[in-house]
């Protein structure tokens, strides 16, 4: 017989009693439906007693939260229901990125900016609040008809740049320059530039507000930006919007020039926004527009045009590269190497109309594969040919052609299926094209 004497069981009313479950409807001053009295102050406490205290914090918190869920579900189903009828019926072409940007279906023609910008007034004169005071506007020639054209302040020492192109007619004692205001005072001619299409005129005007340059490598294709000029009777600033189309062009100016690396732009500017800043959304300058013989539009990226003044500023002179005109070489590949049996080459993707490239019958498609008596096996090899020469130098190319023979500038690089394999050689007088 065990002599150990085991404890009695407590009923469910004396648990009950023990851990003091409150009934409904107590007053605000006594505990909640399901919360705990404090437990009595005993060393030892049944088992039984703990486990009730258990259930019944179980019970009150399944009563508590039990009644909200459904009703939460409820709400967060609701809600989605909302927003989903919503973005159902909303009109996708009301969509816009940021001010003035517009979305076009494949199969319709861009409409004019002014037509589908409702702010176009408003959104590229904020814009422009940032450097419309370094926009100086030009008069060129004295006689009823004179011209007129825009420049730029290059920094605060009166120095502007403007398009050069603009000035080769001009007497370059016959610039006035059109300030803020309208004040209107004699610009000197520094010197121009028709490689890079840049020109530098100086000023004595006191306390012009210095310009804010921005990164011309930050604005892509696609970007929208501001074009900003001045009026000439008024000298108000005017201010517009442009899209940029592409970037690293090359345009023949009225002359017959040809001016790479540029901006090529939507809008159209007359010869009166010649000289004139291309703005990003910030408002920082980052192009300078140019004339071209085409009638497109295009603009000189700040980047250069500020490294051209400089030099014209300090020498009066600007050092030249040498420069065939295609764009876009890239070393080919493994591939074609095999089906063509050559050591390397250069695939050319780009060939610029009225180039030095042009004008010797290389087209999209051929492979460079020598250059005098280099062989060219990678970029490295040809910039180490170019190096050596001035531009109207001549300098003998080989190549490698297939069947491919579009020289569009807009052709895509070729599949190497449609690649053939005959080396045949041609004679280029380089060109110029000024140091980046």
């Amino acid at each position: 017989m065990n002599s150990t004497r085991s404890r009695p069981a407590l009923s469910r009313r004396a648990v009950i009693a023990t851990i003091g479950v409150v009934e409904e409807g107590t007053p605000n001053d006594e505990p909640l439906e399901g919360q705990l009295q404090p437990a009595p102050d005993r060393l030892w406490r049944h088992p039984a007693e703990r486990g009730a205290e258990q259930a019944a914090a179980n019970l009150a918190a399944r009563r508590v939260y039990g009644r909200r869920w459904p009703s939460m579900f409820m709400s967060f189903v609701a809600g989605c229901t909302v927003v989903g009828t919503v973005w159902l019926f909303q009109d996708a072409s009301q969509t816009t990125e940021r001010p003035g940007n517009f979305y076009e279906s494949p199969s319709t023609t861009v409409p004019d900016l002014a037509l589908v910008l409702p702010d176009n007034e408003v959104w590229p004169s904020k814009v422009a609040e940032l450097n419309q005071g370094s926009l100086i506007g030009l008069r060129l020639g004295s006689s009823p008809d004179h011209n007129y054209a825009q420049s730029i302040l290059l920094a605060d020492d009166g120095h502007l740049i403007t398009s050069a192109h603009a000035l080769l007619d001009v007497d370059p004692d016959d610039i006035t320059a059109v300030l803020p205001g309208g004040e209107q005072i004699p610009a000197q001619l520094v010197a121009l530039d028709s490689v890079s299409g840049v020109a530098v005129l100086k000023i004595t005007s006191p306390e012009l507000p210095p310009p804010t340059y921005g990164d011309d490598l930050q604005v892509l294709a696609g970007d929208l930006l501001v074009g900003l000029g001045r009026e000439f009777e008024s000298g108000e600033p005017v201010a517009r919007t442009v899209d940029l189309l592409g970037k690293d062009h090359v345009a023949a100016t009225r002359n017959g020039d040809l001016l790479s690396g540029l901006f090529r732009l939507s809008s159209e500017f007359d010869s009166s926004w010649a000289g004139a800043a291309i703005l990003d959304e910030d408002g920082a300058i980052v192009a300078m527009t140019v004339e071209s013989r085409s009638g497109d539009h295009y603009a000189v990226p700040t980047k250069l045009a500020r490294r051209v003044a400089k030099d014209l500023v300090e020498t009066g002179t600007v050092d030249h590269k040498a420069w065939l005109g295609v764009d876009g070489l890239v070393d080919v590949s493994e591939g074609i190497k095999k089906e063509r049996n050559l050591l390397g080459g250069l695939l050319i993707l780009r060939v610029w109309d009225e180039t030095p490239a042009a004008k010797a019958g290389l087209v999209a498609g051929d492979i460079i594969v020598g250059a005098g008596s280099v062989n060219v096996i990678s970029q490295t090899d040809l910039r180490l040919v170019m190096a050596t020469l001035d531009p109207g130098d001549t300098i003998e190319v080989r190549y490698s052609r297939g069947d491919r023979t579009t020289s569009s500038p807009d052709e895509t690089t070729p599949e190497p299926g449609e690649l053939g394999g005959e080396i045949f050689t041609t004679t280029v007088t380089v060109g110029a094209a000024p140091n980046s």
